[in-house]
């Protein structure tokens, strides 16, 4: 192999996409600008609260509370066992928990309600508006239908702390904008780039030389996954300095990233290899990627979704690349742990790989 040749084809490569204008705004200054916006912006004005219910008590009062307690409109109520549940607080799934004890029954109004929340340990002044919110829909599933309310009033639930993560909206967001970075790089960088070498003929006289293609695609790959992983870096940086949390090993998320990568890498071939200019391929690639950016969760949860959409949007490769990230920045999974999600990008590798060798060709 002559080095010096696929260093020189590397570098031009490098240069070919900077000079790119509208490759480099779609896959880097794009997904940086969002980043910022975002960023300012902070997200963390909502005022729904997840509260576990861990039914111990077997009782159809029981029942019932949690029944009343699903008919608040800021409650999103999750059922489970109390190991889940406690899990889900220390992760930051839950905001709050609260255990019905086995043999509960609703008390006299005004006394001791024998009831249990624990609470995470978020910012202070948010938990105490929380707190208060969730002491007022007890009360209120609690005394309420039986007309009890007039008596003096006793808080029904007693707090205890469980240290667990303030995951805050850039913690999401951060992991969805690297996703979707490798995205637009592998869709619009090599895309838009070839297309035009084979619009000029560049690729055409490419065969003239004695250099094997092999080394111009080398070259083109391994300057695209630098590029990737330089403007990854980056968003990182900015998303620490908003606050980001990052839970997992740099180890593993390069893997992630490595991975996603040869995924829209492969796409960006095979647009390229069908589009014969950039007309034809800046409509594809819109095609997909916009899909991919609203509903593979990259700038709010798939879980607002209706149902039948979430089944659709799971199998999309940024919605594996997505999961997969969070999985690593916000849970601190390895790669064990990130099988499912490992599993679908290595399927969503192997198709986009054997699409792009059917469709590219050098002219």
């Amino acid at each position: 192999m002559r080095f010096g040749v696929l260093w020189a084809l590397f570098v031009a490569s490098g240069k070919m996409f900077i000079r790119n204008r509208a490759a480099v705004f779609f896959s880097i200054f794009l997904p940086l600008i969002i980043m910022l916006i975002f960023g300012v912006l902070n997200f963390e004005g909502s005022v729904d609260i997840d509260l576990g219910i861990v039914d111990e008590s077997g009782s159809s009062q029981g029942t019932a509370l949690t029944s009343e307690l699903e008919g608040v409109d800021y409650l999103v109520i999750h059922q489970g066992e109390l190991d889940a549940e406690l899990g889900a607080l220390e992760t930051g799934d839950r905001d709050f928990v609260i255990v019905i004890p086995a043999g509960w029954s609703v008390p006299p109004p005004g006394t001791d309600s024998g009831l249990t929340a624990y609470a995470g340990s978020g910012d202070p002044a948010q938990l105490q508006v929380m707190e208060g919110l969730v002491q007022q829909a007890v009360a209120q599933a609690l005394y309420a239908p039986g007309g009890g309310g007039a008596t003096a009033f006793v808080p029904p639930l007693t707090f205890e702390s469980v240290e667990s993560r303030d995951l805050g909206y850039i913690d999401f967001l951060v992991p969805g904008i690297v996703g979707m970075t490798i995205m637009q790089l592998g869709l619009f960088g090599v895309a838009f780039g070839f297309v035009q070498l084979k619009r000029t003929g560049a690729l055409r006289r490419l065969f003239a030389t004695p250099t094997p293609p092999t080394y111009f695609l080398s070259a083109q790959v391994g300057s695209r996954l630098i590029i990737g992983f330089v403007q990854v870096a980056i968003l990182i940086g900015v998303g620490l300095w908003f606050g980001l949390q990052m839970f997992g090993d740099w180890l593993t998320l390069g893997i992630i990233v490595l991975v996603g990568s040869v995924i829209f890498l492969a796409i960006g071939f095979a647009i390229a290899g069908w589009a014969k200019n950039e007309d034809q391929a800046a409509p594809v690639a819109n095609l997909i990627s916009l899909p991919m950016m609203f509903l593979s969760g990259v700038f709010f949860p798939r879980d607002a979704m209706p149902e039948f959409l979430r089944a659709i949007t799971q199998f999309m490769p940024l919605t594996y690349v997505n999961d997969a990230l969070r999985g690593v920045v916000n849970d601190g999974d390895n790669l064990l742990a990130l099988g499912p999600q490992l599993l679908g990008m290595s399927v969503w590798a192997v198709i986009t790989f054997v699409v792009a060798v059917l469709l590219f060709k050098w002219e």
